[in-house]
């Protein structure tokens, strides 16, 4: 993967400088609702916290990342769950995979969206300028965290992007959540002229004051997005390559990372803020494609407590080599990414990272995220856990 858009400077590290600020604020009504309604079946999670829930309704953090810098980000929060019951059964259809539900509706969740074509109310929508981009939360069972992307649905049923590996068994019972997967307006506030990323003509405008690059894990490029305004124009988020289409809901999923460049000598200060889920998270990513994996926690961890080591798909028992999936972390005083496989998975030690073949326990910020590659050319469940306390 080719990174030379980044530019040099310091990983936003908050336990070097870099400011995040939390705070609860009250939760919305709607948000009470659904959260009340969930009780029924999230209470037994939430007494465990490594499993999916929904123990902090609406929180919000202030990040900043400091002047003039690339910063590898991700946020544990999710959007609202819009629907919510159990799994009956699954099955592949069309090289995707059918999901056939019951919606909880005596407990209180509302029917699945039932819009058709581009709209924000349709499990199909491809338009990267609507709001209509779902995903599959498993909260219990033995597929508990996984996160699956929306490409349809009906009344009874979400057809989800894919195949499922073997290793992932998606039970009968088992509960979901749908939400809205993040988009940039979304996460990263609407298009406008007081929004902290500013505004231009370009994306290196001088009023721009940064901009957010997504990686596509298939063909392995990072496109860069901003906040397009001309004259008395709307502001709307678009991309460097595509010219006057608004991109202003480009999808960036649940649990996937994205890069912020501070283009500024002065810090930019943005904040997100969503549904703390205090959960796992499980993707499916194509073997030998990179993905950016988020920590899930609103606190730093590191690789032995968040299981990498442990759950990594394609691990060494000793030294680990080529043959076994890598997890880059960005380095700030490289200023590049570092690299580290898994082994000594049968060692008395017990598994752990290693840097070459020195063994090591590489930290993973708060709100950032790493770099990872499964080993091979089949898919691969990856799985992260958050630290629950500082």
């Amino acid at each position: 993967m080719n990174f030379k858009k980044f530019q040099t400077g310091t990983l936003f590290q908050p336990k070097k400088g870099a400011t995040i600020k939390s705070m609860k604020s009250n939760p919305p009504l709607a948000t009470i609702l659904r959260n009340l309604a969930l009780a029924g079946f999230a209470s037994s999670l939430l007494s465990v916290p490594a499993l999916a829930g929904l123990a902090t309704p609406v929180a919000v953090n202030t990040l900043t990342v400091p002047s003039s810098t690339t910063a590898v980000l991700g946020t544990p929060y999710a959007r609202p769950v819009e629907a919510f019951g159990t799994v009956s059964s699954t099955s592949v259809t069309n090289s995707n995979t059918l999901l056939t539900v019951s919606v909880d509706l005596n407990g209180g969740s509302p029917a699945l969206p039932a819009g058709t074509g581009n709209t924000d109310t349709s499990l199909s929508n491809t338009d990267e300028n609507v709001d209509g981009w779902w995903v599959v939360e498993i909260l219990d069972g033995p597929a508990i965290g996984l996160v699956l992307d929306v490409v349809g649905g009906t009344s009874n049923s979400i057809t989800v992007k894919g195949t499922l590996p073997s290793s992932i068994n998606l039970s009968s019972g088992s509960k979901f959540a749908l939400r809205r997967a993040w988009t940039l307006a979304s996460l990263l506030g609407t298009a406008s002229t007081t929004n902290p990323f500013g505004y231009g003509s370009t994306p290196t405008a001088t009023t721009v004051n940064g901009n957010v690059q997504i990686l596509d894990s298939a063909s392995g490029s990072l496109t860069t997005y901003y906040i397009n305004k001309v004259g008395t124009g709307s502001a709307n988020w678009r991309s460097s390559q595509t010219g006057t289409a608004n991109k202003n809901h480009v999808p960036l999923g649940l649990g996937k990372g994205f890069i912020v460049v501070n283009l500024k000598t002065n810090p930019l200060t943005f904040t997100v803020s969503g549904d703390y889920r205090t959960a796992r998270t499980r993707l499916i990513m194509a073997g030998g494609k990179k993905t950016l994996l988020a920590n899930p926690g609103v606190y730093g961890t590191d690789f032995i407590a968040s299981g990498i080591p442990t759950t990594s798909p394609n691990r060494a028992n000793s030294i680990p080599n080529a043959a076994t999936d890598s997890y880059q972390v960005w380095s700030t005083s490289a200023k590049a990414f570092a690299l580290y496989r898994m082994g000594d998975a049968t060692s008395s030690n017990g598994p752990t990272a290693f840097l070459g073949s020195t063994r090591t326990n590489p930290a993973i910020s708060a709100f950032s995220s790493i770099l990872v590659t499964p080993y091979g050319s089949n898919p691969a469940v990856i799985t992260i856990s958050p630290a629950l306390n500082p």
